[in-house]
């Protein structure tokens, strides 16, 4: 939805601004900021990767997903999800949340894990916790490098199940993200109204 050097934009986000010439991530920050609110970008860890002229034209195997197959996880429901357990995929997700973070003045990333939360394989997710935590301390150097650049912060939050078993049944070491500072904020809840407060 930004004009990236990394991902393909999708054709079908906004398609009158940016014939217009007009980035809508920016108009965004810019009239949050006139109203004194701070600004995320929320950034679906996995999922869709929407690259054509329709809602679903490549949402099954985008370009980089057939560059890459494999580091990917299909899904019972022919749909293929990032794999985590790759150096190769987590480089990438820190790159495109790099280049997001660099070209807007955000106050903070919030990473969803609970839209699409199939990161690592099923099954494994909590055996393979380390791959997903690795990622959150690459993720957390990086917003750390770009927040010393202009000198001021740059928040992590991430969106995750709304309790401990949930976090654990997606590979989410939630108690050691805490431990090593790894995130600034927690937003619980996929859409329960009970979130295990207390527990958090």
């Amino acid at each position: 939805m930004w004009p990236s050097k990394i991902v393909r934009r999708a054709k079908i986000e906004f398609p009158r601004w940016w014939e217009a010439g007009i980035d809508p991530v920016e108009v965004l920050v810019r009239e949050t900021k006139k109203r004194n609110r701070e600004v995320f970008f929320t950034y679906r860890l996995n999922g869709s990767d929407v690259e054509g002229d329709s809602e679903y034209a490549d949402w099954k195997l985008s370009s980089i997903k057939r560059q890459h197959q494999d580091w990917l996880i299909k899904a019972p429901w022919d749909f293929y999800y990032w794999d985590f357990t790759f150096q190769g995929v987590r480089d990438y997700k820190v790159s495109i949340l790099r280049e997001m973070a660099e070209m807007y003045d955000v106050d903070g990333l919030q990473i969803d894990f609970a839209r699409s939360p199939i990161v690592l394989p099923p099954g494994q997710q909590w055996k393979n916790r380390e791959h997903l935590t690795n990622f959150m301390r690459q993720l957390r150097s990086t917003v750390q490098e770009v927040a010393r650049k202009r000198g001021r912060p740059l928040l992590l939050a991430v969106r995750i199940p709304e309790n401990i078993v949930g976090c654990h049944f997606d590979g989410i070491d939630v108690e050691t993200w805490g431990r090593e500072n790894l995130v600034d904020l927690l937003v619980p809840g996929c859409g329960a109204a009970e979130i295990d407060i207390p527990a958090f």
